[in-house]
């Protein structure tokens, strides 16, 4: 009989993605992968310090695009 052994990996965070309310089933990489790229994102922007414990982002799709200066927005 072959015995089988299993990767043991760590779980760094708890990550969710919905779409139009609808929850999509994530595995973990995908939820490690949004959770990483999130975060270190999070900690470049003015006014946050540190790792953050919750992060909460919300996309729309604009339904007229508007021209905004790159170097005043917002």
């Amino acid at each position: 009989m072959e015995e089988t052994t299993h990767r043991v990996i760590r779980k760094n965070f708890d990550t969710e993605m919905r779409i139009e309310g609808k929850q999509l089933p994530l595995n973990h990489m995908m939820q490690e992968t949004l959770g990483n790229i999130i975060t270190a994102f999070s900690k470049t922007l003015k006014g946050t310090d540190g790792t953050p414990e919750f992060v909460e982002v919300k996309i729309r799709k604009r339904h007229h695009p508007v021209d905004v200066d790159a170097h005043t927005y917002p």
